[in-house]
């Protein structure tokens, strides 16, 4: 099933914390259900940003690396 993001998030060449940063300010603007795209290429995302969603009452829908990026698909909760 494909879902189409309601906002891009490109944080390539940020490192976290700053990602996280970022996808707060990013889902501040944004609806209960949305989802956002997160592109990054800090594999500390890979931790990172699934426990803050979790944490914040966010959903992470899909991870996947391709090369060096890591794109994530959360919903807004």
């Amino acid at each position: 099933m494909s879902h189409r993001p309601h906002r891009r998030l490109d944080a390539t060449g940020v490192r976290c914390p700053e990602v996280m940063d970022l996808a707060r300010d990013a889902v501040e603007a944004m609806q209960v259900g949305q989802l956002l795209e997160v592109v990054a290429d800090d594999p500390v995302v890979f931790l990172d940003l699934p426990d803050w969603c979790a944490s914040a009452g966010h959903e992470v829908l899909s991870m996947e690396q391709r090369r060096d990026v890591i794109t994530t698909l959360m919903r807004v909760g």
